[in-house]
């Protein structure tokens, strides 16, 4: 294009350029709801404290972030001093309440004002049950997070005091603390993966897969924080993946570094209503993850990264394996570079997923 050129600009530090781009792997994507936006912030400015080995910090265990709508005017109800930029400026985060924006950048913060065991009290009675909480246990190294304030579901996420790395094994830690903690049952799945109140039947949501997929995206992008960049839906010319790893590079650019494409296997098709949802076939099953696998093979060599396909299994009767399926193995055999293939399974109930031996 005219007017681009590879000279160094006058009086511009190309290292600053380049760290300008590095940070751009931090910035969450407009996609994400605020109170995932949200989350996402606190945890990584939690996790550069912790890899800091808390230097700078009180004895204090506790510390309770709230996502408001007007961080000012609500901390000032409560006498609150003004707090910005906490991931520079090193203000000691531990034993306070925090009154925050939904980047987590700019705000109000107090003395925890109640005891650890009644701080979620001390909120509903100061008209603040309804807004989005993040708890930390330092000791614990937890992340408690309620979307739905003090009275909704909560979520607990492990803290990490080493910084995170752009590889394979991460990549499967992450995989698996995602399925254990975000998806194996009712109670922590997304919704419209389980029809309303018929889980327990195995009657699956309208799109299963895309609550899975944006799920996972939030938790890669969550773990992989400033080192890999995970996207959704990228349109390539063999396809449409359903989410690519980007992995930043020492000069501050992305490169492609794995894909993953999901599939979702089941028992029943959804069904609104009181209709009766029609079965789905061993077949049907194994048909969908062998296109899985010509997919996550098209994708890795067209973009020359790492392949892996994911299947999340939601059929209430998970002895049939599908990756052993002829169709499934006749498709895996074409495959000079096979995908990393894995069966994840999620329950119908909490119960169903005691018996098949999860805690």
């Amino acid at each position: 294009m005219r007017g681009e050129s590879s000279e160094p600009i006058p009086g511009v530090d190309e290292s600053e350029v380049a760290g300008a781009v590095r940070s751009l792997v931090r910035v969450p994507e407009i996609t994400l709801e605020d109170h995932e936006r949200f989350t996402i912030e606190v945890r990584s400015l939690i996790e550069l404290r912790a890899q800091s080995n808390w230097n700078g910090e009180s004895d204090d265990d506790m510390s309770v972030f709230l996502l408001v709508p007007y961080p000012r005017q609500i901390g000032e109800r409560f006498g609150a001093s003004p707090v910005f930029d906490l991931h520079a400026t090193g203000t000691p985060i531990m034993g306070m309440l925090f009154f925050l924006n939904r980047d987590a950048s700019n705000g109000r913060a107090i003395a925890l004002p109640a005891q650890p065991n009644s701080m979620l009290e001390w909120l509903a009675d100061n008209g603040l049950a309804n807004v989005p909480v993040v708890v930390l246990h330092r000791k614990a190294k937890l992340l408690v997070a309620r979307a739905r304030g003090c009275n909704g579901d909560a979520r607990s996420e492990r803290i990490r005091d080493t910084p995170p790395v752009a590889s394979l094994d991460e990549l499967e830690a992450a995989l698996n603390l995602s399925h254990r903690e975000l998806l194996l049952t009712p109670s922590v799945c997304p919704e419209g993966v389980w029809a309303k109140g018929k889980s327990s039947k195995y009657i699956p949501g309208p799109l299963p897969e895309k609550s899975i997929q944006k799920t996972l995206r939030i938790a890669l992008t969550t773990w992989f924080r400033g080192v890999v960049k995970a996207e959704m839906e990228d349109a390539v010319t063999v396809g449409r993946i359903d989410i690519r790893l980007l992995r930043l590079t020492s000069d501050g650019s992305f490169v492609y570094w794995a894909i993953v494409e999901l599939k979702v296997i089941k028992s029943f098709k959804h069904a609104t209503g009181n209709k009766k949802p029609s079965q789905v076939t061993d077949k049907e099953n194994a048909a969908e993850v062998a296109e899985g696998v010509r997919q996550a093979r098209a994708f890795g060599k067209d973009r020359h990264a790492e392949p892996f396909l994911d299947v999340f299994d939601l059929r209430k009767d998970k002895g049939t394996k599908v990756l052993e399926h002829t169709l499934v193995v006749n498709e895996l055999a074409k495959c000079p570079l096979k995908p990393r293939c894995k069966v994840w399974p999620l329950f119908g109930s909490a119960s169903d997923a005691r018996i098949a031996g999860f805690p």
